[in-house]
């Protein structure tokens, strides 16, 4: 019997108005916790679609996780699409209506006749409750597979998930997976793999990855078996030997992006840090923002996008920005200066450059990118050009994650 499935319902999810996010939620937290997922599906709101893949996958997979099509709206068939398989009769749940009316009681809202439809449930399955809405989720068991149905709403589903269907799925698997990352920066993936593969111990009794990010590339080891502290030892050793080969490459291990490093080292050292961004518009703040307890590190940024706010905000010389051009070494270099002056972060980082899809010119295409960071301690300082590939969006993400990784080579080089 394969391992795990997932099976996204929705008529957005398949026309592209919605980005299909939870299927990597819960793939990814079904692999955090040792079950590996075989198969994704996507389907329309109908329900001969959904009645033909229950058919295909009960009894094929041990765990069947079903997000999508429950709620109080018409095109919310899931519950009723189950009943008429598992030969389930709708029963009104006493514990299901009082979760319902405390939801709408604790948000001072008016109940609607139509949630008392969510307190109808399959007498043959278990119900999850939902602590972020209306409709339960459903447990069933049958030939050997467990069948999780559950909203599709983010916040819901994620509840549950954590919430009821790990606890459920961790307690009678008996398989391990272990799995760490080397975040690398600056090597290519082929360069890399060269490097490792010329070694006859070469994967090191593990398996080995190799993952492309928007900064670099991350080199994933694993391991699975039903021994956690055999699997463990694999995982840790081969760490040890790959980073022993592309050390001065590595600027973090288990890290999702190059600002957890930077809030990382900054924590550790009791260190605070201001931006100027003008071609990423905030998005280097958002990326420190968004991470719990960046109070602690993060001072201010400035958006100063335009010439005269690079003049007003950060006293950058007219004339610089008149001969040198806003993308340029000189003129991030004074936004550092205007940076040290207006604030008291201990580092200060700033940015400009062509984002496109316009505004480039042969001496300066699309992509050129001034990316400057300094010291206060000492005004040890980094000014440098970066060449970025990529449309718009893609450069200003690579650009923010170009900063952070400037930041992190100063403070660890």
């Amino acid at each position: 019997m394969k391992s795990a499935i997932i099976i996204n319902i929705g008529d957005e999810l398949l026309s592209g108005h919605t980005v299909n996010t939870n299927a990597s939620f819960i793939s990814l937290k079904l692999y955090n916790a040792g079950i590996i997922t075989s198969e994704i599906r996507v389907l329309p709101d109908t329900e001969d679609a959904l009645l033909d893949i229950i058919a295909e996958v009960v009894g094929n997979f041990s765990t069947i996780i079903i997000s999508g099509g429950l709620g109080p709206t018409h095109d919310d068939k899931t519950k009723s699409i189950l009943c008429k398989f598992f030969g389930s009769e709708l029963k009104f749940n006493d514990e299901i209506w009082d979760n319902i009316r405390s939801l709408f009681a604790n948000r001072n809202i008016k109940i609607s006749e139509i949630n008392k439809e969510q307190a109808l449930f399959p007498h043959n399955a278990k119900p999850l409750n939902n602590i972020y809405g209306t409709a339960p989720g459903i447990h069933y068991s049958a030939k050997g597979s467990e069948i999780f149905a559950l909203p599709g709403v983010p916040t819901e589903m994620k509840a549950m998930i954590t919430g009821h269907v790990l606890p459920f799925l961790v307690k009678s698997n008996k398989n391990y997976i272990v799995f760490r990352d080397i975040n690398t920066y600056n090597i290519p993936e082929s360069t890399l793999y060269e490097i490792l593969s010329s070694y006859k111990e070469f994967p090191f009794g593990t398996e080995i990855a190799f993952l492309p990010k928007g900064y670099g590339v991350t080199v994933r080891i694993k391991a699975m078996g039903t021994d956690k502290e055999l699997i463990t030892h694999k995982v840790d050793s081969a760490v040890k030997i790959i980073s022993s080969r592309i050390g001065n490459n590595i600027i973090g291990y288990n890290i999702e992006e190059p600002a957890l490093r930077v809030y990382e080292i900054l924590s550790e050292r009791a260190l605070t840090i201001s931006f100027a961004e003008s071609c990423t518009g905030g998005l280097v703040s958002k990326k420190i923002t968004d991470i719990p307890g960046s109070s602690r590190v993060f001072k201010e940024g400035f958006i100063t996008y335009s010439n005269d706010s690079k003049f007003k905000q950060l006293s950058v010389n007219p004339v610089t920005l008149s001969q040198n051009g806003a993308v340029s070494y000189e003129t991030v270099d004074e936004m550092l200066d205007g940076l040290l002056a207006v604030t008291e972060a201990d580092i200060v980082c700033a940015i400009s450059g062509i984002a496109g899809p316009d505004g480039g010119t042969p001496e300066k295409p699309v992509g050129t990118i001034y990316i400057g960071c300094a010291l206060r301690k000492n005004n040890k300082r980094t000014v440098k050009l970066h060449s970025v590939l990529g449309d718009r969006m893609s450069i200003r993400e690579r650009s923010a994650n170009k900063l952070f990784i400037q930041v992190i080579e100063l403070l660890t080089k």
